[in-house]
């Protein structure tokens, strides 16, 4: 008679998986640690406890360097993510079958956008529903989509700007236009349009922020011109101070409600004649995963909010 076949006990939490995915993406222990506000030793014992229910090593430690993955580890890394996402749609469905709608929503929102719709996006969602958390990040394109893929976001909002087939998405707002924003003094403020003909030569100031910079400097080059980039920045507001102050022209898609800059200067927003490629503002999410219901809720709610939005220029 053979010998019956014992299987592993294997016991682990979703706490324990959340460090495990957090300490791969932060490269080391200690700036998990930072990330997450736990102590270094409760992460590690985490990371010892499943690498010991599972007989294997996921990680290589290197000493003052942090840590790599083993070839087990990866896999397991991409298992632990999967099963993560898996966790939080689950949850949210159970809320959202509730007869009172409640329950938790994570989005992460493109930093340039997240000021001027954010907050109007929030109040309006929680009037709606007071009992339905919405959580927020706001960050660089490459921030959110890696979100996205350690399941830290349900969903993103960002400009539809070199997002590859990995990710679905649902148009908030269409065709949003590019315009020169100039000093108030400038000799073509109150032109009805100009062409980036006929500011190529002046001084760029550059919202340098991916994808945006590529964006706006592509929009020269379609039209066969390369302009004189005299500053760049990452920051919105640096970027009209200084148009603000004189010292250069800028182009933007989004455009707040003031033509006015923190230090009390007049800014003139042009719409730009060219034929140029416009932006999409969408929600977006992986492909692989499912929108949960209380998600597709606040997608929904979006697109009914932003519907509303006069498209003046480049908005």
């Amino acid at each position: 008679m053979s010998e019956p076949r014992v299987f592993p006990n294997f016991s682990y939490t979703l706490r324990q998986l959340r460090y495990f995915t957090i300490v791969v993406e932060s490269g080391s222990v200690a700036e998990a640690s930072r990330r997450l506000n736990i102590s270094q030793p409760s992460i590690s014992l985490a990371i010892k406890t499943l690498e010991e229910n599972f007989s294997a090593q996921f990680f290589i430690r290197h000493h003052a360097s942090g840590v790599s993955l083993t070839p087990a580890g990866l896999r397991f890394y991409r298992q632990a993510l999967d099963l993560l996402r898996m966790a939080r749609e689950l949850e949210q469905e159970v809320f959202a079958d509730s007869n009172m709608i409640s329950g938790q929503i994570e989005v992460g929102c493109y930093e340039t956008i997240a000021p001027l719709y954010l907050p109007r996006l929030l109040a309006g969602f929680q009037e709606r529903y007071p009992n339905v958390k919405v959580h927020v990040q706001d960050g660089l394109q490459s921030d959110l989509l890696a979100g996205l893929a350690n399941g830290a976001f349900d969903l993103v909002l960002l400009y539809d700007l070199w997002l590859d087939a990995d990710y679905r998405r649902e148009p908030l707002l269409s065709g949003l236009k590019p315009y020169a924003l100039l000093p108030a003094r400038h000799r073509l403020a109150n032109e009805p349009s100009i062409s980036l003909r006929q500011v190529a030569d002046e001084r760029l100031i550059l919202l340098d922020v991916p994808p945006s910079g590529r964006y706006f400097l592509g929009l020269f080059h379609e039209l066969g011109l390369e302009p004189n980039v005299t500053f760049r920045s990452p920051s919105m507001e640096l970027v009209r101070g200084l148009v603000g102050q004189g010292l250069g022209y800028s182009i933007l898609v989004t455009r707040p409600s003031g033509d006015m800059t923190y230090d009390g200067n007049p800014l003139a927003a042009v719409p730009l004649s060219d034929d140029l490629k416009c932006s999409d503002l969408v929600a977006a999410w992986l492909q692989r995963s499912r929108l949960t219901r209380l998600a597709q809720m606040f997608v929904r709610f979006c697109q009914e909010e932003l519907a509303t939005v006069e498209q003046t220029g480049g908005t």
